[in-house]
């Protein structure tokens, strides 16, 4: 196979895109956030209900080492300077099996069908292509754009030649009422080792436990500490509720990381926290320690006082982690899809 440097097609030379819709378009910058999470706010109401994306989200996006907000992103606006759409593209900053890029952004609704995502998307696919074009590496490429089943953006998508590849389903399980799943005992810790809430000691050791269990999960590319101590350190993390399965060197073995975004409440109808990650480690994969982690964590959020935990989760998991998350009650809802442009 050629480099991708050698195989990508790409534009030399990339402008915003032209005035569409009566909105003309810029790099974003930091002052632009207020409008631009009013803007995924108003689209979640719409695409995806049960969300609530936060600020921190937007920041955890711009921060991605590698990302240039000045060549990487865009808003449009009005004539009085109101933001009213925005894209980001993000190179994934590492690539030990593939280069993946993944484009992000919305319309306002109340602006939506008047050819500015299509405008968008066009802007942000020549932008990846020339992130991918750089790259001197005899790697699969691909632009990921992920959006809600059923929403406008994924039409957008199939019009800019990238087609579905994976599902994830959001599940939830509810622990305040009478038909909510009990504590489980479960099978005994297996000797040597401790199952106890996660400590900010314990942010490195796991991610190095994140990237060695996902490497074989679909897309799934190992995270580089600045991003994972982003995470980790957010104002929604509660790292008091993630949970961690540690060996006799200290190595973590098993581990969830949970946020709780208050913020968010509303639209789920209820408290809860969001199990961000759950993993276990290849070396230790059969001896239990899933469900010990993953129980472990659900008496935490229950004890917190949170009425419900949910998560995202691949359809396709090759782990069986859906099968895991249905004996602990959880229910699937509403799906995303990811679609892929492979180059």
């Amino acid at each position: 196979m050629a480099t991708l440097r050698e195989r990508v097609t790409a534009p030399a030379h990339l402008d915003v895109p032209t005035p569409v819709g009566g909105l003309t378009f810029r790099p974003a910058t930091m002052a632009d956030l207020p409008e631009v999470h009013g803007i995924a706010l108003e689209s979640a109401a719409v695409d995806e209900p049960h969300a609530h994306p936060s600020t921190e989200d937007f920041m955890h996006r711009l921060s991605t080492e590698g990302l240039d907000p000045e060549r990487d992103t865009v808003v449009g606006i009005d004539a009085e300077g109101h933001v009213h759409a925005y894209a980001i593209v993000i190179p994934v900053p590492t690539r030990d099996t593939a280069a993946r890029v993944i484009l992000g952004g919305s319309v306002r609704p109340a602006h939506r069908g008047r050819g500015i995502g299509r405008r968008m998307l066009a802007w942000q696919t020549g932008r990846a292509r020339q992130h991918l074009a750089g790259l001197d590496l005899d790697l699969p490429g691909a632009i990921d754009l992920t959006a809600p089943q059923g929403s406008s953006t994924l039409a957008l998508a199939a019009h800019a030649g990238l087609h579905p590849v994976r599902t994830w389903l959001d599940m939830q399980v509810v622990l305040d009422d009478a038909d909510a799943p009990g504590r489980r005992s479960g099978p005994p810790l297996p000797e040597g080792l401790v199952l106890r809430a996660a400590t900010v000691a314990d942010v490195e050791p796991m991610r190095a436990a994140k990237n060695d269990a996902f490497r074989d999960h679909w897309g799934s590319q190992p995270m580089v500490e600045a991003d994972w101590r982003g995470y980790l350190t957010a104002e929604k993390s509660r790292l008091d509720l993630s949970r961690v399965v540690v060996d006799e060197h200290g190595d973590v073995l098993a581990f969830t990381v949970v946020e709780s975004d208050p913020g968010a409440f509303a639209a789920r109808g209820r408290s809860f926290g969001y199990l961000h990650w759950v993993g276990v480690v290849r070396r230790a994969r059969g001896r239990g320690l899933a469900p010990l982690v993953l129980g472990a964590t659900l008496d935490a959020v229950r004890d917190a006082g949170l009425s419900a935990a949910s998560l995202e989760v691949d359809a396709e998991n090759p782990s069986g982690a859906v099968a895991l998350y249905e004996r602990f009650g959880f229910v699937a809802g509403t799906a995303t899809i990811t679609t892929s442009m492979a180059l």
